[in-house]
């Protein structure tokens, strides 16, 4: 079978690719391989980390538990935290020279505090009530200027 006349045809059936419009193919299959290479790149910088972060939390102003650390000095574990800010510490020099420290918060009574003092060291029921009186002034005074 002859070609047509008119066509332009190769040697074995191949497309003529000097014709204008089969080269704006080419350009823009071209163009789109960049583009795609472009964003493989991209998306492969962008998913550089391997391990994924831990969640930020949903509530940052949360209050978040954080138990307490236990001193070496073998104080009230067992009790909570103590209620309110600290107002002063204590300190007691018993007969044999220790100093007992105690520190007396906002909320604290002064059975409460004579009682951690005695707990450390023990103390005859006379100067017990005398601390306890000297605590109770103290935690007046303070209170009321605080």
């Amino acid at each position: 079978m002859e070609a047509a006349a008119g066509w332009r045809c190769r040697p074995g059936g191949r497309l003529d690719m000097s014709h204008g419009f089969v080269r704006h193919i080419r350009r823009n299959q071209i163009a789109r391989d960049a583009y795609e290479r472009a964003v493989r790149q991209a998306r492969g910088r962008a998913r550089g980390r391997l391990t994924p972060t831990p969640p930020r939390p949903r509530r940052p102003d949360q209050q978040v538990y954080r138990p307490r650390r236990h001193g070496g000095s073998g104080g009230d574990a067992s009790q909570g935290p103590p209620p309110g800010d600290p107002l002063f510490c204590l300190e007691y020099e018993g007969d044999d020279g220790d100093v007992t420290a105690v520190i007396v918060h906002q909320g604290d009574s002064a059975e409460e505090v004579t009682r951690r003092v005695c707990a450390r060291s023990p103390l005859e029921p006379a100067l017990r009530r005398a601390l306890c009186q000297r605590v109770r002034d103290e935690l007046r005074q303070r209170r009321g200027t605080g």
